[in-house]
């Protein structure tokens, strides 16, 4: 018996999920700084910027009101004036040692640049139901694991305790993200009602998931050896 459209988004987003990333493990051995995990920060801020654009767009684009009201939900948690999740990121980078007032004009790292271009492209050129499987299955979802991953870190190597004010940008995403990620496999899955939307959805997702390892691989040069790109040392 061949698996379900849920396994295969499931299994694609897994063949290249960044929490697997070589920076996700030195985090969790606490082998990174405060200050580089904090540069990791930045170009979250820069990515999830670009992401709630993505979000925006695609509401007043899609007729069906069940997925606008998913999309608004989801944009209200995040963009909640009271309690804003960029916010909550730049406690956490200003508790690292750097400036939370330099987190808007701090440098955009190419692999960070590439997710962004990337997904212009896809919420302008992609049917809404396979923008819908890149953004929340290929990507929002990987970071709920993301977290579950380095919540635990942050407690046992960096001295923060549960609930801390400095963290809760990450505590509140496991919560946060465990609901809205199962309502966006529930979309996807009600929506990919043909072979080509499902085969669309899959491919986006594995889309997704290269570009935001690709980002992570930025992240690593220039947290771990000061690098902003890959070009190469020319020897005579």
């Amino acid at each position: 018996m061949g698996s379900s459209f849920h396994d295969q988004l499931v299994s694609t987003r897994d063949k290249k999920h960044s929490k697997n990333h070589p920076f996700f493990e030195l985090w969790v051995q606490g082998k990174l700084t405060k200050e580089q995990t904090a540069l990791y920060c930045l170009q979250h801020y820069h990515y999830v910027c670009d992401y709630l654009n993505w979000m925006a767009y695609e509401a007043s684009q899609i007729p069906q009101r069940d997925v606008k009201a998913y999309l608004f939900e989801n944009l209200g948690d995040e963009e909640n004036p009271d309690d804003r999740h960029l916010d909550m990121l730049k406690d956490y980078v200003a508790a690292s040692g750097l400036s939370r007032d330099n987190v808007e004009s701090s440098v955009v790292l190419v692999g960070t640049e590439g997710l962004q271009n990337w997904g212009w492209r896809m919420v302008y050129q992609k049917p809404w139901q396979a923008v819908v499987a890149g953004m929340f299955i290929g990507l929002e979802s990987q970071f709920l694991d993301i977290c579950k991953k380095i919540v635990p870190a942050l407690h046992q190597h960096y001295g923060y305790k549960p609930g801390a004010r400095e963290i809760r940008f990450f505590e509140e995403h496991i919560h946060a993200d465990e609901v809205h990620g199962s309502k966006g496999f529930a979309i996807v899955e009600k929506y990919c009602d043909t072979p080509e939307l499902q085969a669309l959805a899959i491919k986006t997702v594995e889309e997704a998931t290269i570009r935001r390892w690709r980002y992570m691989n930025s992240i690593y040069w220039y947290a771990l050896h000061g690098k902003e790109d890959d070009t190469p040392t020319f020897q005579a």
